[in-house]
């Protein structure tokens, strides 16, 4: 159990362990006050709901202290694993209570153990001089270990290592063998070398916690009382690895640490409910990160990347939501991005399950940032998250794309080659991959499309138009490469829904850019959104009635008559759309059924003002909001069905699919 004698102890029971120790020698009453990790690892979120830990009443009047560094240097374990400030503020008072500065004890026995005692110049094979203990060397050692772990003085960790040296005799004794192997890898760290860090903390389980773990199972055998100190060596192990390696130093090729994790795992690693239990949730999450079916198995490194991403991700949410667009947002956005490209650097490859999911996190911080830039325009970061939008968007869906491209050849097997159990998960992931690129792309027309409504003085209507059409064709055509390649199963249903979104967002930006240019190039691409929207899309009746009215206004009414009407009797005819009504037994199913009924007749009457559908805007318009939040709505499908049914056929629509500029013909 962890006591508190770092604090204050009375008089009489000082004198008493006081004299126990000098003929037994120090022992752990001194531990340090336990404390839960708080450093940035990836369970933060169950250390914020850690209770304050209740000090411990001193019932003396006057407490005694104890006035000597080493037994508290005997029991350091118990804060090693704590952070700088932590283990500063710990130092502090020591020092004043002891009366003597841990630096001053630190000269003093550097002084005395490199020259012989008064009287004694007899020096052993190892080194050591015969008037010094053992304990003496040790307790220097990690008396210039905490030095480095408050300061980051990398001599104090070379000295430390030099002083260990000389007790190398001794290390098949469990403490001094844990000291050795705690700071060669406290070393490896500053030399970012992973093999002697992995080597080391092996030779720390191995070499003293197993020796411990045995020491603890024949006291509770032999029903002897007494604490247990592993489960703080358990605790450094972790932070050694998940904090100071991964999270601060970013060391990669830790994998092979992964199995000790798992062990851990289902160890005590102490600490009580009311305090989050620190250690043990992250050990948990870890490990499930480590076995998720739908991630990078079994990679330590790609595991805490993306648990402490995620951790990251969840922060700056919170951060936008109670401050906007703050600087602490960005500093959070910004470090969330650090993370998530190191789970991409540490994935098993850029087809692995576990790229997927990290990508799927990255386009979903910008989609969330994004969607408030209009909230936070006067915010002190505003031109950092619109920066996201206009620079970076544009090559983070590329990226996606170009994974998603890249795990769409699994459709037909294999998947398992990139980390998949079944096939119900590959194409579970590789549907979440394709609506977090169409958010995305989406989001960002939306962020322009406002622009393009309330123009700065500066700005042309082309120069706004132009970053909305980018990202959207991208869009387009990136499911038209999907229906090319046959890859149409690894596509979601709602990925047509999303592409009518894109042809109107499209067709609304060439509308307002012709009035603006001196040739027929915008008018013709705001035209062909349009009928795209349509298609994609066919339950617009306002929509279509508008865009009859303008073509009849302009005199290119025949465009209405070439490319609509076909469209209202192919909707009429279809096998898909007859297929899907008798399926579906809803209001909306009979909504639905009374359009596509009438629908040849609303064509033709366009653009009078009784053909705009008005019986038939509002349930199509709280369709449209469904379908934005219902990826599974089963309307997707029957969208999906009727364009590829469409697609299937020689058309005046598929013509002008492969010829654009038949628009311009009969001039």
């Amino acid at each position: 159990m962890p006591t508190n004698a770092l604090r204050p102890v009375s008089v009489r029971i000082v004198l008493f362990i006081f004299a126990i120790c000098l003929l037994a020698g120090p022992t752990a009453v001194w531990a340090a006050a336990p404390k839960q990790g708080k450093a940035g690892a990836a369970a933060a979120d169950a250390a914020s709901k850690a209770a304050p830990q209740q000090k411990s009443q001193v019932k003396t009047a006057l407490p005694a202290v104890i006035k000597d560094w080493g037994p508290y240097l005997d029991v350091a374990y118990e804060l090693t694993y704590w952070d700088k400030a932590e283990i500063k503020e710990w130092r502090e008072k020591r020092d004043g209570e002891i009366g003597e500065p841990l630096s001053a004890y630190r000269a003093t026995w550097s002084g005395k153990l490199a020259k012989p005692p008064a009287g004694d110049a007899a020096v052993g094979k190892d080194g050591q001089h015969a008037g010094f203990r053992d304990r003496d060397y040790l307790r220097l050692a990690i008396a210039q270990t905490i030095d480095y772990l408050e300061s980051g003085n990398q001599e104090s960790i070379n000295a430390a290592d030099q002083i260990l040296e000389r007790l190398k005799g001794k290390s098949s004794m469990p403490e001094i063998a844990y000291w050795i192997g705690y700071v060669k890898a406290l070393q490896s760290l500053e030399r970012n070398d992973a093999t002697m860090l992995v080597t080391q903390v092996f030779n720390i389980w191995n070499n003293a916690i197993l020796f411990v773990e045995q020491g603890d199972i024949a006291r509770t055998a032999s029903n002897k009382a007494g604490g247990s100190i592993a489960p703080y060596y358990y605790r450094n192990l972790v932070n050694l690895v998940v904090t100071r390696a991964i999270i601060e130093k970013k060391i990669e090729d830790l994998n092979a640490l992964g199995p000790l994790f798992l062990m851990l795992r289902d160890r005590d690693l102490g600490g009580k409910e009311g305090d989050g239990k620190y250690f043990s949730t992250l050990l948990q999450r870890i490990a499930d990160g480590l076995t998720a079916p739908d991630s990078d198995r079994y990679r330590l490194n790609f595991t805490l990347a993306v648990i402490e991403s995620k951790r990251l991700q969840q922060a700056t949410t919170a951060k936008l939501d109670s401050e906007g667009m703050s600087l602490e947002a960005q500093k959070l956005f910004e470090q969330t991005v650090v993370f998530n490209e190191l789970a991409f650097k540490w994935a098993a490859s850029r087809r692995s399950s576990g790229v997927v999911s990290a990508t799927v996190d990255h386009l979903d911080i910008n989609s969330f940032a994004i969607q408030r830039l209009s909230d936070n325009e006067q915010a002190p970061a505003y031109k950092f998250f619109a920066s996201i939008a206009s620079q970076d968007n544009s090559s983070t869906l590329l990226k996606a794309m170009a994974i998603f491209n890249d795990i769409a050849v699994y459709s037909d097997g294999g998947w398992k080659t990139a980390g998949y159990e079944n096939r119900e998960l590959y194409l579970k992931a590789t549907h979440r991959l394709w609506r977090a690129i169409m958010e995305l792309s989406l989001w960002t027309g939306d962020f322009y499309l406002a622009k393009l409504n309330n123009p700065a003085p500066d700005q042309t209507m082309q120069n706004l138009a132009l970053p909305l059409q980018r990202v959207l064709d991208y869009y387009l055509d990136f499911l038209a490469a999907q229906n090319s390649r046959g890859f149409t199963e690894v596509v979601p249903d709602s990925a047509y829904f999303g592409a009518a979104e894109a042809a109107e967002k499209l067709a609304y930006a060439y509308y307002k850019v012709n009035t603006y240019s001196t040739d027929n190039t915008a008018y013709n691409l705001w035209f062909f959104h349009r009928l795209q929207a349509t298609e994609l899309f066919p339950l617009a009746p306002r929509e279509v009635n508008q865009v009859a009215a303008v073509l009849k206004q302009d005199g290119r009414y025949n465009l209405f008559l070439d490319y609509f009407l076909p469209l209202a009797g192919r909707v009429k005819q279809s096998t898909a759309i007859k297929k899907w009504l008798e399926g579906q037994k809803t209001d909306t199913t009979a909504v639905i059924r009374d359009y596509v009924n009438s629908i040849d007749q609303l064509y033709a009457s366009a653009p009078d003002t009784a053909a705009d559908g008005a019986p038939y805007v509002a349930a199509f318009q709280q369709l449209r909001e469904e379908l934005q939040r219902k990826p599974d709505h089963p309307l997707h499908r029957l969208l999906k069905d009727f364009y590829m049914e469409e697609m299937q056929k020689n058309t005046s629509y598929t013509q002008l699919l492969k010829d654009p500029n038949r628009l311009n013909q009969g001039y």
